[in-house]
């Protein structure tokens, strides 16, 4: 068996036991509290040195996922290796003192034997295990030579087509330390003196399951601040980028995103992407525009690179409809785009109101040709048509009719009914509330009367199980006892029946707002094909008058006209 063959087992049996007992699917980054250059102090500082980290988490919190490779899976089976090995040697000195310490007690010479025998044989086992754990870390070492020799070969090879050649990649969900941005992570004194690359930095951090801390340094001059943040990757405490940001601390926001932009593709451990496109439809590429997160590429060449992570692409060209998606483009990877783009056709429709309303309708955003029979006319190129119909006192509503149902002249006349929709859900809103506070209300005398009314029920059995005599006392007490349950009776029913109305008129109220939060969504459409659009009135030139008066009359008509 070779020696690559025997590591090749060795990483698949520890790694399959190390992952199976961690069962790692989420790759945890977090942040710790910025420090000044300058020594800054004071709660506004404060303020800062938390704000920053905090925002940065907050821009990195998206769907992102880790790309594995093989290196830092091995930094996390070579760091399990060197606690296990901490282990063991402290294993090994306990069991050795044991050992020495039986010649202090009084056992015969067989019994001393005996136990010095059995104490040998738990020393010899873990020395066994010492020494297959320091085979591991040697192979692993040697392993990582290797893989970054190969690497620097792949690099100097300018005839090396593609990037990388890290095969079997895993991806693990980017999450945030505790789920939330502003859980910043805290070390101890002394791992803080020790620094971030040392090892008590790096035990804390690996025992906080975080795989990624990201420190900061601010340097502020009056209202400017120069922020330089590291993020590195534990166990293996290797940064994995540094980036510097300065600005004013009004562009807070803004330098955290940039910084958060900056880090993504250090987080996410991904390669460019090649992409291709092809063009089927339309048949000239001169006419495809392409734009990949708002930003328009030469589809003429064909292909072109790109860093890995979600992007939003989009195509599009005159007289055809736009296509585009959300797609997350894995790294070291060729894609190929075939463009197929559907050609618009253009339809007229005719949309009308079930009730006459004075306003007119903007179709898509644009206004619509009001015919002389009171209809609306508009020309749209294949897509769905998204209506809002604007009355004279400026109150609206919305149509809604999907691409499916267009019919080219077809007349659509809609169920509107405009109004200030934020006064009318307020008004059905604050109904809703009084309604249930009066109903909450009325709960309280109906529970304390049905617990009245309980507490004489069960006082008049217990009197009748207990067999009270017949005396003329206990008679009139069964009969007063009798008459008040009577009378908390009909009080609970009383109250009973106001809340069960109380209860009513809530949920008749809550439907009546649930309906005027509806009053939101587009209105149905009926169609009607048997529209013919009239003919335009004939326009009416006035005759020319005699006489200076007629005149005068005509040049300010004609100015009216202009």
């Amino acid at each position: 068996m070779t020696r690559k063959f025997k590591l090749f087992l060795t990483l698949l049996i520890f790694s399959s036991n190390v992952f199976a007992a961690t069962n790692q699917t989420q790759w945890v980054i977090g942040a710790q509290k910025f420090s000044f250059t300058r020594n800054q102090t004071g709660s506004v500082a404060d303020g800062i040195a938390v704000m920053f980290p905090a925002r940065i988490l907050e821009k990195l919190s998206s769907n992102m996922y880790r790309n594995l490779y093989k290196d830092e899976k091995t930094e996390r089976e070579l760091y399990k290796l060197r606690q296990e090995k901490n282990s063991y040697f402290l294993q090994l000195s306990s069991e050795i003192k044991k050992r020495d310490s039986l010649f202090l007690d009084k056992y015969s010479k067989s019994e001393l034997d005996r136990k010095i025998e059995a104490q040998n044989k738990k020393i010899q086992e873990i020395k066994t295990k010492l020494d297959d754990n320091l085979q591991k870390q040697r192979e692993l070492e040697e392993f990582i030579a290797e893989e970054n020799v190969q690497t620097l070969q792949t690099l100097s090879n300018p005839e090396k087509k593609g990037f990388f050649n890290y095969k079997d990649t895993e991806s693990e969900k980017v999450t945030l330390y505790k789920n939330d941005i502003s859980s910043l992570f805290s070390a101890t004194s002394l791992a803080k003196e020790s620094g971030v690359k040392s090892a008590v930095f790096e035990k804390e951090v690996v025992n906080a399951k975080i795989n990624c801390l990201i420190t900061g340094q601010i340097t502020a001059y009056d209202e400017y601040l120069a922020v330089t943040i590291e993020a590195i990757v534990y166990p293996g405490r290797k940064t994995v980028s540094t980036i510097t940001e300065i600005g004013s601390i009004d562009d807070a926001d803004f330098m955290a995103s940039n910084i958060a932009s900056a880090l993504a593709p250090a987080i996410t451990n991904s390669m460019p992407v090649t992409i291709q496109i092809t063009v089927s439809q339309p048949a000239s590429y001169d006419m495809v525009h392409a734009y990949i997160d708002d930003i328009l590429y030469n589809v003429t060449d064909q292909s072109f690179t790109i860093d890995s992570g979600v992007h939003f692409i989009q195509f599009t060209a005159d007289g055809y409809k736009n296509a585009g998606t959300n797609y997350y483009f894995e790294g070291n990877k060729n894609y190929e785009i075939n463009v197929l783009l559907e050609p618009l056709e253009p339809k007229t429709v005719y949309i009308d109101t079930k009730k006459a309303f004075q306003g007119q309708f903007l179709i898509n955003g644009l206004p619509s040709q009001v015919l002389s029979d009171g209809k609306s006319k508009i020309e749209i190129n294949g897509n769905a048509v998204l209506g809002e119909f604007i009355s004279e006192d400026k109150t609206s509503a919305f149509l809604y009719i999907p691409e499916n149902k267009l019919e080219d002249g077809a007349l659509y006349t809609a169920k509107i009914k405009p109004l200030d929709h934020s006064e009318y859900i307020e008004k059905y809103r604050k109904k809703m509330y009084l309604s249930y506070s009066i109903l909450v209300t009325s709960l309280v005398p109906t529970i304390a009367t049905t617990g009245r009314l309980k507490n004489y029920t069960n006082l008049f059995e217990s009197y009748l199980k207990s067999g009270v005599s017949s005396s003329s006392e206990n008679t009139q007490m069964l009969e007063d006892i009798l008459a008040e349950s009577q009378i908390w009776s009909i009080t609970s029913k009383v109250f009973t029946g106001i809340s069960i109305a109380c209860g009513v008129w809530f949920v008749f109220e809550l439907y009546r707002y649930f309906n005027a939060a509806n009053s939101v969504l587009p209105a149905t459409t009926k169609i009607n094909f048997d529209y013919t659009e009239p003919e335009p009135a004939p326009t009416t030139v006035p005759e020319p008058v005699e006489g200076v008066e007629g005149l005068e009359n005509q040049t300010q008509e004609n100015n009216i006209t202009e």
